[in-house]
């Protein structure tokens, strides 16, 4: 699912044939189907398809800092900086990037990035700073489900032995110098090494028992944005790490992290945050001031720009490769060239009596969906509601391209009734004593950064400062997490203090 770690997965035997949504039924649902979230992709195709390339007008307004996009990383960027005269540009019509959550009745439930694992420094603290206390997901935390009546977790069963022998190696790493970390900069040369290998050469070479290799691959793909002989292995041991440790949920997610970030911003000066603001491009400056051309996206047509002594991008480098003027090519060249993942998570809403599920439902061999998060489970068993529950599940797209063409085309009803059909396979005590009223759907055309062999090596390389514009995003950790978008907000920091 989407993450610290933008996103866990789907396994088994089926596991390199996932995860691509079928078509469902031609017929009326007998749910409600509601309008799309996610991402609003008119403005930056608009972007792609050349406006990027339109002169920028006159400056209107200076301000020391401008940071564009309103994710988790552009808002520590924003947190860490609060005393300073600055300003948020943000596409979307609310911060929080893939870090959002929705509310149905009186159940909120994650869009997005689901949870936690590392209260390590620097990043617990930041959490208190923020007056988060992050709450381990009680037990049981997670299953394996095989759609077969009767057919336990095969992690208690006919996989108990070799599971175990996989989490004694990830333990071992975990309690080594050389475990591959985030911040990658802090990384040792053995460590370093690990990214040359696919994480598939690494698990054959340790003689991991191949039948879990589906359950592995499922789990890349949506976490890492490929299957194991398409990630790198510095990257897939960093993530495998937590299965030997304990996750921390909020309700909602890791929107309680955003929302916490937007409020203590907020409470330092209003109007800091300027909502569907399109950036189109950024033009460095080695001394005196950047300059940074935006529109509205309700109104593209009138162009607009403003000065920063400082501009921090913090935005996918795909795209920040894009929107960067007069910079070395070769750098530009690198960061738009990286893969994006694309995801869909639908939310089901259910009336009625819940039933108790562990936080995390993995689907074995589910063809339309990998994992369904309760979005109950994070809450003390006395808060939980008695009369309507929300399931989260998450859908990765095998091939990414392919993924957003069909995301791009928007049939809802095309996408829902598989998933529903597999929920009803998978989980049938959900539908047991509850109807399904409404599935909200959400849509993330390039949700993440694949994490491919050789990316920590390529993201260490990058230059991450051009004259006064900085990246900070969580691509230049080479992974998908909360604890990579803390990092880079950090480095950033870091260099506007020392001036």
């Amino acid at each position: 699912m989407l993450t610290r770690r933008e996103a866990i997965a789907g396994f088994g035997a089926l596991g390199t044939q996932l995860i691509l949504p079928r078509a469902g039924s031609a017929q009326e649902p007998p749910y409600l189907l509601s309008e799309w979230t996610g991402d609003s992709f008119a403005p930056m195709h608009a972007i792609r398809d050349g406006l990027w390339r339109a002169p920028l007008p006159a400056p209107e307004r200076r301000v020391e800092v401008a940071i564009i996009g309103g994710g988790l990383a552009g808002l520590a960027v924003a947190t860490l900086l609060k005393d300073r005269d600055l300003l948020v540009l943000e596409r979307e019509s609310e911060p929080g990037g893939v870090a959002k959550s929705g509310r149905w009745r009186n159940v909120d439930y994650a869009l997005g990035s689901a949870y936690i694992v590392d209260l390590s420094e620097p990043f617990g603290a930041f959490y208190e700073m923020l007056g988060l206390g992050p709450r381990p997901v009680s037990d049981p935390v997670d299953r394996v489900m095989t759609g077969t009546a009767g057919e336990g977790d095969p992690r208690e069963g006919e996989w108990r032995s070799a599971y175990e022998d996989l989490k004694a190696l990830l333990r071992r790493l975990g309690e080594s110098r050389d475990f591959p970390k985030i911040p990658i900069a802090e990384a040792s040369q053995q460590a370093l090494a690990l990214d040359g290998l696919s994480l598939l050469d690494f698990l054959r070479r340790e003689h991991i028992d191949a039948r879990l290799l589906g359950l592995l691959d499922s789990y890349c793909l949506s976490a890492l944005g490929a299957p194991t002989a398409n990630i790198s292995a510095y990257a897939g041991v960093n993530f495998l790490s937590e299965i030997n440790t304990p996750i921390y949920a909020f309700p909602g997610g890791n929107a309680a992290i955003a929302r916490a970030m937007a409020a203590r911003l907020s409470q330092a000066g209003e109007g800091r945050v300027v909502t569907g603001a399109a950036v189109y491009a950024i033009e460095p400056a080695e001394g005196g001031y950047a300059r940074i051309g935006w529109f509205d996206v309700r109104n593209p047509e009138e162009l607009r720009c403003l000065e920063t002594r400082w501009a921090v991008v913090a935005a996918p480098y795909f795209f920040s490769g894009r929107i960067l003027r007069g910079v070395d090519p070769a750098a530009t060249a690198k960061m738009t060239s990286l893969r994006q993942g694309s995801y869909l998570v639908a939310n089901c809403c259910f009336e009625g009596p819940p039933t108790e599920l562990p936080y995390d439902n993995w689907a074995l061999g589910a063809q339309s969906f990998c994992d369904a998060v309760s979005g109950t489970a994070a809450l003390p068993s006395a808060e939980r509601p008695k009369d309507q529950s929300v399931l989260t599940v998450y859908a990765p797209f095998r091939d990414p391209r392919v993924g957003r063409e069909r995301l791009l085309a928007g049939d809802r009803a095309d996408f829902a009734a598989p998933i529903i059909e597999e929920l009803r396979r998978f989980l049938p005590e959900t539908f047991g004593g509850a109807r399904l009223t409404e599935v909200r759907l959400t849509r993330w055309g390039h949700h993440h950064l694949i994490a491919a062999p050789g990316i920590v090596t390529t993201m260490r390389a990058l230059p991450k400062r051009f004259g006064n514009v900085l990246l900070a995003h969580s691509d230049g950790q080479g992974m998908p997490a909360v604890e990579s978008a803390i990092v880079e907000a950090r480095n950033a920091v870091e260099i506007i203090k020392r001036g």
